[in-house]
């Protein structure tokens, strides 16, 4: 049963959610979700592999 009301408390939400949205409001992603400050995203990328802000933005095509 402990199952059960965990499921029909997440159709509630989701039902909740998509009345609120439906009547005129918007969900907006928060101000922490940007992309914030470029020395701290180029080390994201170099630590992930990636190449760096720098050399990904003077590539003239994608990788395929």
């Amino acid at each position: 049963m402990r199952k059960e009301r965990v499921e029909l408390l997440k159709k509630v939400a989701i039902a909740a959610v998509m009345l609120k949205t439906s009547q005129g409001d918007v969900i907006r992603t928060s101000n922490y979700r940007n992309k914030g400050n470029p020395w701290a995203n180029d080390h994201r990328r170099m630590l992930l592999g990636k190449r760096n802000l720098a050399e990904s933005r003077t590539k003239r095509s994608t990788s395929r």
